[in-house]
């Protein structure tokens, strides 16, 4: 029964190409939606996240990956856009800028995952540590990046350092050494112990990235690709396919929050089967969707495969499991790890069916 709740929401700015009369109208009003909506959201994203600058005069390898990243974000757009006009009904967009900074976020996320996975690793694991160690803090500052520092200053809204300070440390780590510790005491100590350090040496919150950054070269944290350029062409045919799998096409929160309520709702051993084991369609893995986005923390993910924090955090950098070892932490048999997967997924399929049609 059709009624006010089963309308679609449709974001006013694409209204224009549901009303266009012909294929030139339609295409006229698209390169304009792109030129004047889409395209002052998604360069700024991608040239932070990856921190180069969006030119056609540029000609580097990371400056060529970029705009072949940019080219990726615009088809995904353009796909999703040709959805949206062929079924306004079923694949209504409400808010078009949201929807092209989240597939904007989830395409840098995979490139730069792929491509830097030490890197990776250890983002998840300063994210995690500053979101649940006593005396450290996570948080979003004014301008909606995300900050890491004492928890003290959490409430103190601290401007975050200044990208000169930052740079300053990475580019001298001897004078940080000199000052609070010596090079072994830093591969030794907690990983916690040197947060703090590095935040009373700066004296502000850091954003993320840098922080990840600072740590890296502190540890001697290098991926295979950061090379010189010269050494870049060599390493390109190796590098993974750095376009969105299966897992960023997940197009929507609404629907990302949805399937994790659902996957709540499984049976304990379900769950455990279907997270452990969570991969994309190429194989990788696919569960840092979740704290990426913010649907589910780490911590909430633990709660759900009802693992400690502790074992669960100690697990992170080894997931996506094999399903023998999911099948000891389990305590069955592997092919019952199999058997219980199936039919999670069983379920979610006919969920979410329900949930695409109610849409």
């Amino acid at each position: 029964m059709d009624g006010p709740s089963s309308t679609p929401v449709i974001d006013p700015l694409l209204l224009p190409l549901l009303q266009a009369t012909g294929e030139a109208e339609s295409q006229r009003l698209l390169a304009g939606l792109v030129a004047e909506q889409a395209e002052p959201i998604i360069k700024p994203i991608i040239r932070h996240k990856l921190h180069v600058f969006l030119s056609r005069a540029a000609s580097s390898r990371q400056h060529q990956e970029a705009e072949d990243l940019y080219g990726d974000v615009l088809l995904h757009l353009l796909g999703r856009l040709k959805d949206f006009t062929a079924q306004p009904e079923t694949k209504a967009i409400g808010d078009f800028r949201s929807y092209v900074a989240v597939i904007t976020f989830h395409a840098c996320h995979k490139y730069l995952s792929r491509k830097y996975p030490r890197r990776h690793q250890l983002k998840n694991r300063l994210r995690y540590l500053l979101a649940n160690h006593p005396g450290l803090a996570l948080w979003e500052n004014e301008g909606q990046a995300t900050c890491g520092g004492l928890s003290a200053w959490r409430e103190q809204h601290r401007a975050p350092a200044r990208a000169g300070r930052v740079q300053e440390l990475r580019d001298n780590p001897h004078a940080f050494e000199r000052a609070e510790l010596a090079p072994e005491d830093i591969q030794r100590m907690h990983p916690a112990d040197l947060l703090t350090a590095i935040f009373r040496w700066l004296g502000s919150p850091v954003e993320l990235d840098d922080l990840v950054g600072v740590v890296a070269d502190l540890q001697g944290i290098k991926d295979e690709t950061e090379r010189t350029e010269t050494d870049e062409g060599k390493l390109y045919d190796r590098l993974p396919d750095p376009r969105p799998s299966v897992a960023a096409e997940v197009e929507q929160r609404c629907y990302l929050e949805r399937l994790w309520a659902e996957i709540c709702q499984l049976p304990l051993r379900q769950r455990a089967a279907l997270l452990l084991n969570l991969r994309d369609a190429q194989g990788s893995e696919a569960i840092a969707l979740l704290p990426l986005t913010g649907i589910a923390t780490i911590g909430q993910i633990a709660k759900a495969v009802g693992l400690p924090d502790a074992e669960f955090f100690a697990l992170w950098n080894d997931l996506p499991l094999e399903d023998a070892t999911i099948a000891r932490q389990l305590g069955v048999t592997r092919q019952q790890v199999i058997n219980l997967r199936k039919s999670a997924r069983a379920r979610l399929a006919r969920r979410m069916r329900a949930f695409e049609e109610e849409a």
